[in-house]
């Protein structure tokens, strides 16, 4: 006879080993908070660090020790949000990819008060200090992207995808900001500068691309504040200036000031909208651990878990049952013994979950395709955006205009109108 006792055991275990999981991600979602609002300051830091090697010392020494300070007490909160997650304190351990990461951005991090000193001589310049900036940040959101892909649900891998995608758009518009304010300070961008700016600008556009399709409505609203936003224009403008003036232009106004108060607009925009998505991730764990306590606490619950567990996580054995064998046909694979009864109770719904999974990857390669595709075609459509802007002195909204325009009349897709100008552009 069965033991119920053993059963309700074993559930009662696995509810608590789950509530355990979720409350273990709860508390990762916490450090992924931590980290975002660490690289905003490292972010604004790198920025007034080139501003001031870019000037040779003469401008934002004293905004930049201040800076030190509201950095330093960012880091203090993200060495808090680690401790709570460290295996020694009993949590769940992490994939060993994970610590191999964390262990990597500490290690940037320790670096930290060396490069500020090295700043503060004036012992290198503009391109090995924004360099130096940004692979301590890489390092830290390096892991967030691990913690993206230990998502325990597609609700937070959605918005872990949108959040990651997101925070790298922002450090590759705070890598900008930094390069501008190096040019500006200088009254020179050189072609090397001025490519970098290119390469950036485009690598923002697809990270920003790839968080529109994961972000919620909430955000998506936000983000269509952040493009509207009145820093938008200026920017633009400085942006081209940045592209196409020469050094005589440059040094006709204090761009390299207007040029960091309009980009960190811009960043505290965007920040905007990554706080949302926080709070989203913050809220769906919660309501997660809630409902599986909830669960946990109802008798009735029992049969429903019965019923889920054996077919929630199909064993490998499984996958060699093959579909003569669920129509009552022998085959090479064949088990005989007392597991037989086993074998034909779990192999037709094997077969229908393997048929499901391989219509399911079928879709998901065609959505692949879809997106491969799309993402060419945008980034087609960008590269022609950026030549307009850079021959013929237009916004970023000018030269999309322009293009559908001219697509408009020649009755032809944008894409085609884009590489059909590439083109020409080549070949002049």
């Amino acid at each position: 006879m069965q033991d119920l006792h053993s059963v309700a055991y074993f559930l009662n275990l696995g509810q608590q080993q789950e509530i355990q999981e979720l409350e273990q991600f709860a508390r990762t979602g916490q450090l992924v908070i931590a980290i975002s609002n660490l690289l905003h300051q490292l972010q604004y830091e790198r920025g007034l660090s080139n501003r001031f090697l870019g000037s040779a010392g003469l401008r934002c020494q004293q905004e930049l020790q201040q800076q030190w300070h509201s950095s330093n007490e960012q880091l203090a909160l993200f060495h808090k949000a680690l401790a709570n997650l460290l295996p020694e304190h009993g949590q769940h351990a992490f994939p060993a990819r994970w610590f191999r990461r964390l262990g990597y951005a500490l290690h940037s991090l320790e670096r930290l008060p060396q490069l500020r000193q090295d700043v503060e001589q004036l012992k290198f310049n503009t391109t090995v200090a924004i360099k130096a900036y940004s692979e301590m940040i890489q390092s830290l959101l390096a892991v967030v992207f691990e913690a993206a892909g230990n998502a325990a649900d597609e609700i937070t891998a959605r918005i872990l995808v949108a959040m990651f995608n997101l925070m790298q758009g922002k450090e590759l518009a705070g890598q900008e900001r930094a390069c501008g304010a190096a040019g500006f300070s200088a009254h020179e961008f050189d072609p090397g500068l001025r490519q970098r700016l290119t390469q950036l600008i485009d690598r923002q556009d697809r990270c920003f691309h790839i968080f529109t399709d994961y972000a919620s409505d909430e955000a998506l609203s936000a983000w269509e504040q952040v493009q509207r936003g009145e820093f938008q224009l200026e920017f633009e403008r400085l942006r081209r200036l940045a592209l196409t003036a020469g050094p005589q232009s440059l040094a006709a106004a204090d761009y390299d000031v207007r040029w960091f108060i309009c980009c960190s607009e811009r960043l505290d925009a965007i920040k905007y909208v990554e706080e949302i998505l926080e709070t989203q991730l913050l809220s769906h764990s919660q309501q997660r651990i809630l409902a599986v306590r909830e669960a946990a606490s109802s008798p009735d619950q029992q049969g429903h878990d019965l019923q889920r567990g054996a077919f929630d996580d199909v064993p490998s054995f499984a996958l060699y049952v093959s579909h003569s064998q669920s129509a009552g046909h022998e085959s090479d694979h064949t088990l005989s013994g007392p597991d037989d009864d086993m074998v034909h109770n779990v192999s037709k719904p094997v077969v229908e979950l393997i048929e499901a999974q391989g219509q399911r990857l079928k879709s998901l390669n065609d959505e692949l395709d879809a997106a491969r595709t799309e993402l060419h075609e945008r980034k087609l459509i960008d590269r022609a955006k950026r030549e307009l802007i850079q021959r013929r002195q237009m916004s970023e909204q000018e030269a999309y205009a322009l293009l559908r325009s001219m697509a408009m009349n020649q009755n032809r897709r944008l894409v085609d109108v884009a590489a059909s100008l590439l083109s020409m552009t080549e070949l002049l």
